[in-house]
């Protein structure tokens, strides 16, 4: 073989080493919040998002421009309202997402089914699943989110910042033996509550509250004897109103019995901004604010007149 050829290999050689090494090196893999392994060959630029907490994630990481899809209860920030809206839950529908030709897609376990991952995947879309229930999930989240859109700087910066303000409300809160009772859903659906191993629990603990349930596991369902026994001194609502009939605060306080808890004659109820309080993403610091202001009669401050 003449130098001339052999040089020429020795390049060829080089620049597929090199060309295999850049697409090495622009892979990504996560472990998803199930444990499974998911690989994109680069970070990912078209996402459909099924969650509402996902999407806010993706939003906070500066990645809405990459949503091509959103699931019908994805609704925040406003300007997300522009993209395409897809079924999900019980009705997700596979075709309608694959025609949106996402690079992944994100999905909750407790919305979407071990079925329909496998229907998505099936049919060569990449599926990443969510499941934060307390704080610490929260960032696994969004670490897992920043990794996926290759913005792991921001997504640490998210998170930066959440753990500033938690960290600040602990340093100012003093637990003097106060207890909250999270309503997570109302008397006419049925009463549920925030227990232990939620993030409801962990921001009552920030704010210096004990949680009236706080020897009940996750996500439980409870009586109106169970709350009235226990007399919490504050009482934290997510129950959106409309605009139409009682407030939620005023429905509480109308209830039979409820008049002589401790909460309700202290007018110590708070309608809380329902989806910071209520999803596992980068709001929990705002619900975190909004529940310590209202601890200690801070009023919001007004905002100036155009």
């Amino acid at each position: 073989m003449s130098k001339k050829l052999v040089s020429l290999f020795l390049a060829v050689l080089m620049v597929c080493s090199m060309a295999a090494s850049l697409a090495e090196g622009s892979s990504v893999t996560v472990t998803d919040m199930l444990g499974r392994e998911v690989t994109l060959t680069e970070p990912a630029t078209r996402i459909v998002v099924m969650q509402p907490s996902d999407c806010e994630i993706l939003c906070a990481i500066g990645c809405e421009d990459t949503i091509v899809g959103r699931g019908q209860y994805v609704d925040y920030p406003a300007s997300i309202q522009n993209v395409p809206v897809v079924q999900s839950g019980a009705e997700t529908n596979i075709e309608e997402i694959l025609a949106l030709n996402p690079q992944v897609v994100l999905m909750n376990d407790m919305s979407q089914t071990e079925e329909q991952v496998k229907q998505l995947e099936a049919n060569g879309a990449k599926v990443a699943v969510s499941q934060a229930s307390n704080i610490e999930g929260v960032y696994y989240s969004i670490r897992m989110i920043g990794k996926l859109m290759g913005k792991e700087d921001n997504a640490e910066a998210v998170i930066a910042d959440m753990q500033a303000a938690f960290d600040e409300i602990r340093a100012n809160s003093k637990n003097e033996g106060k207890s909250v009772y999270f309503e997570v859903s109302p008397l006419q659906y049925g009463l549920w509550t925030a227990g232990k191993g939620t993030f409801m629990d962990e921001l009552a603990e920030i704010c210096g509250l004990t949680n009236a349930f706080a020897d009940v596991e996750g996500w439980a369902a409870i009586s109106e004897e169970q709350v009235l026994a226990r007399d919490p001194d504050y009482i934290v609502t997510i129950t959106m109103y409309y605009g139409e009939g009682p407030t939620p605060v005023e429905e509480i306080i109308s209830r039979e019995g409820w008049g002589d808890l401790k909460a309700v004659k202290n007018g110590a109820i708070l309608n809380a901004e329902s989806n910071a309080i209520s999803r596992p993403g980068p709001r929990l610091k705002d619900a975190a604010i909004e529940l310590y202001n209202f601890i200690h009669g801070i009023k919001a401050e007004e905002v100036p007149a155009a």
